[in-house]
């Protein structure tokens, strides 16, 4: 006959060495810290500057590759 200290001694055992869930409580941390820095980023008046240079870079470059002729940004 199995005690019930042992099938709860069991199942304690499993809950703390299972890890599976950590990795992805990680990556679901860093995804989350992204997304509030990109966030940030684009609602500030510093965001904005940060995006027409990004934009205007983007374009630059690609103009500067491009020997079609109707490329415009």
């Amino acid at each position: 006959m199995i005690h019930a200290y042992t099938l709860i001694r069991a199942a304690m055992a499993r809950f703390f060495v299972d890890e599976r869930a950590q990795d992805t409580f990680e990556y679901v941390l860093i995804i989350g810290a992204v997304v509030v820095a990109v966030i940030l980023a684009v609602t500030t008046p510093i965001g904005n500057d940060l995006i027409k240079g990004i934009v205007g870079g983007v374009c630059t470059a690609v103009k500067g590759i491009s020997n079609m002729g109707g490329v415009t940004c």
